[in-house]
């Protein structure tokens, strides 16, 4: 496993924009179902999180404004990043298949999936609990993800 310097404060600014953003487009669409579209815009960022970290928009935010401005502080932890891209793999994936629901007319099935996104972004962002992490250990225990043709990343 390939750990490194991780800065945690990353990632919980993007879980609090993906969590905000999600509840606002799920009240708003209470009226206007055409909110729906920020299902894509989300997936679009987090599947570009996973893809590439250093480039994500929450990022961005974080060093750009937030970090450099002291209104939010480095908390910084050696460890392996690989299980919190898979889970952001993973709401990507999640809101992907709510994009496409939502395209199909099928509101329910779109928001129940952008609820589960919003309920395992809260579990990380209240309590440390990442669900896509405990996914993504299982698949290596049981040797899904073999960890070992890694290579190992020096920071």
């Amino acid at each position: 496993m390939a750990t490194v310097p991780y800065d945690r404060s990353a990632l919980k600014v993007s879980q609090v924009l993906l969590i905000g953003g999600l509840l606002i487009a799920w009240l708003v669409g209470l009226a206007r179902p055409a909110a729906a579209v920020a299902l894509p815009l989300f997936a679009l960022v987090m599947l570009g999180s996973a893809y590439s970290p250093s480039t994500s928009l929450p990022r961005a935010l974080y060093a750009g404004v937030l970090k450099r401005r002291g209104l939010v502080r480095a908390r910084v932890r050696v460890e392996d990043p690989a299980p919190h891209r898979f889970a952001q793999l993973v709401g990507g994936v999640f809101l992907t298949a709510a994009s496409v629901a939502a395209l199909g007319g099928l509101l329910t099935v779109a928001w129940t999936l952008g609820w589960i996104v919003i309920g395992v972004a809260m579990l990380n962002f209240a309590f440390d609990i990442c669900v896509g992490c405990i996914v993504y250990a299982q698949l290596v225990r049981v040797g899904l993800f073999p960890i070992s043709s890694r290579r190992p990343v020096s920071g």
